[in-house]
């Protein structure tokens, strides 16, 4: 596992002497970075330009800033997507985490630490980040396949996700503006109205 990967890190930032490899496989590992909120792109914008003028490309190999598709309806009802930080807060950077590349992460603007345990940045599990990318673009794809769907009351859903997965209930409301539709369901034998997401229901069809 990548876990055995770790690189001591300083409660002071600045503090250079104090950011040691004690990893001895010289290989790349994914790491979480964690950022001021609403700052990951800036963070990624400027370790990418550090990269390029410190020639850098074979120790800090990708940056990821985890995004997902968002289907907003405004009030004309016109359906727009935007993208939204998974994460907010925290990017993932592929590197070999030695002394040099510590120091030059800890010390970039908006950056907080990296994360880990106690004084230590632990890499995380081989194929996280490519399983977390394969599921952020099957979602992606869900969300233009149903965002197109348009719910009217009484029409028949089934509920795919959630608690309530399996369940079968009528459409009693539509908020178009957030994708959020209101279901009648029986639950202990009452019928109970219930807020669910767009990509928590299926129409059934006759």
């Amino acid at each position: 596992m990548a876990s055995q990967s770790k690189v001591v890190i300083s409660k002071d930032k600045h503090a250079v002497n104090e950011v040691k490899t004690v990893s001895d496989d010289n290989k790349p590992h994914w790491y979480i970075v964690q950022t001021y909120v609403g700052f990951e792109d800036a963070v990624r914008k400027s370790l990418e330009q550090k990269v390029t003028n410190l020639s850098l490309e074979k120790k800090i190999i990708e940056i990821f800033v985890p995004t997902k598709t968002v289907v907003k309806t405004n009030k004309k009802g016109e359906k727009k997507e935007k993208q939204e930080k998974v994460y907010p807060g925290y990017i993932y950077i592929q590197a070999i985490l030695d002394k040099e590349v510590g120091y030059l992460i800890q010390n970039t603007q908006y950056v907080s630490k990296i994360a880990g345990t106690g004084d230590y940045a632990v890499a995380l599990e081989d194929g996280y980040v490519e399983r977390l990318k394969d599921h952020l673009l099957k979602e992606s794809q869900t969300i233009e396949s149903v965002s197109s769907v348009a719910y009217a009351i009484n029409d028949l859903v089934k509920v795919i996700d959630g608690p309530f997965k399996d369940m079968q209930g009528k459409v009693c409301g539509v908020d178009q503006q957030n994708n959020r539709i209101d279901v009648l369901l029986s639950i202990f034998d009452r019928e109970t109205r219930v807020e669910l997401d767009v990509l928590e229901i299926r129409k059934v069809i006759a």
